[in-house]
């Protein structure tokens, strides 16, 4: 398989967010652009909003990308698709599920399952950023890329 292009240019780090909910895309949007200033001084986190599983798993193929962000709550299988098919890329995304109904047992269960980590409904701000920037670490120095790196 070839190595897909990285999905952002210098300085950026791409977030692939798969959600109906255009509410969601946007919370995260602003988000980004309002902590990556202080976060991340010399790059900045783009949000590359994805409404459906079909075109999340086509970003995927396509491109490099480090984090996705995948809603239970509209999709509930989604997180398992994406890192079914996350499986056969040289550096898969760490997988961070979101839904409004996080608990310790729904947070076992996807980590023990694959998946980064579990983000609650809605957003909390230093949430979002804590965890996001932890999966971005995560993945650097799992695989060892510096794709979007600052």
């Amino acid at each position: 398989m070839s190595e897909p292009p990285a999905s952002h240019t210098p300085g950026t780090i791409t977030v692939l967010s798969l959600s109906p909910a255009e509410n969601d895309h946007a919370v995260l949007a602003r988000t980004f652009r309002d902590s990556s200033l202080t976060l991340y001084p010399n790059s900045r986190l783009t949000l590359r909003p994805s409404p459906t599983l079909a075109s999340a798993l086509a970003a995927l193929r396509a491109n490099r990308i480090p984090i996705v962000l995948c809603d239970r709550d509209g999709q509930p299988e989604a997180w398992r698709e994406i890192l079914k098919a996350s499986k056969d890329l040289s550096a898969p995304p760490c997988v961070i599920v979101t839904s409004r109904l996080a608990d310790d047992r729904l947070w076992a269960e996807l980590v023990n399952d694959g998946a980064f980590d579990l983000l609650s409904k809605p957003f909390d701000k230093s949430d979002v950023i804590r965890i996001v920037h932890s999966a971005w670490v995560h993945w650097q120095n799992r695989y060892g890329l510096t794709d979007g790196a600052p």
